[in-house]
């Protein structure tokens, strides 16, 4: 598979993702709640303290399959990291994973971190986004730490989290996403090493070389 087949194959894979959250998620919380409406109208009748509580139950559920529809959102706008420079667009990131997940993430730059190839740039923003969504959403971190090191040859960028972990060589399909992370890397001549295990949090480290 050449680089072009393979941008293609990422391309595919991504747009199955979107499909597959959009419709486990928000369109499950949409539709659960759409049904729930029709059973309160007879339950405020009988037990309107129960039904009170419905409501709230169903205004959480309401406040996360919005959290998670303007996530989807983002994923889907092209981002201007090269105008931004991947430093500041990887702040940005944290920002919006700390205000939709509540999961704490600190940022430290180290080096000179000059302009990668665009395609390269978004590539590796991209990957870092996958790793810190699955941190905060999937393996429930309480923290997360972001290294963005640059050298004269490549950049570096390792995301440290504290959630479960996982094992890394039993990846069924879709399983957090790693094949994506390591195929998008991989296009552009870098590389993503895992490093995780059931119950002590995981460590993913980024390279791209500038050339």
């Amino acid at each position: 598979m050449n680089r072009s087949q393979r941008t293609v194959h990422i391309l595919e894979e991504e747009r199955r993702r979107f499909a597959r959250d959009l419709h486990d998620g928000p369109v499950q919380v949409l539709s659960n709640t759409s049904m729930r409406l029709n059973m309160l109208s007879q339950l405020i009748q009988v037990d309107p303290a129960l039904a009170e509580a419905e409501i709230r139950r169903m205004h959480h559920r309401l406040v996360q399959a919005t959290s998670e529809l303007r996530q989807l959102i983002y994923d889907l706008q092209p981002i201007a990291v090269d105008a931004m420079g991947l430093d500041e667009a990887l702040k940005g990131l944290t920002h919006r994973v700390q205000r939709d997940w509540a999961v704490p993430v600190t940022v430290h730059v180290s080096g000179d971190v000059r302009v990668l190839p665009a395609d390269a740039e978004m590539m590796l923003y991209r990957a870092v986004q996958e790793a810190l969504t699955n941190a905060a959403k999937h393996a429930e971190a309480r923290a997360i730490a972001i290294e963005l090191m640059a050298t004269e040859d490549q950049v570096t960028c390792i995301v440290t989290d504290d959630g479960k972990g996982f094992d890394p060589t039993h990846r069924p399909p879709g399983h957090y996403g790693l094949g994506n992370m390591v195929e998008r890397l991989e296009v552009v001549g870098g590389r993503a090493d895992v490093a995780s295990s059931p119950g002590h949090g995981t460590r993913i480290t980024f390279t791209v070389p500038y050339v």
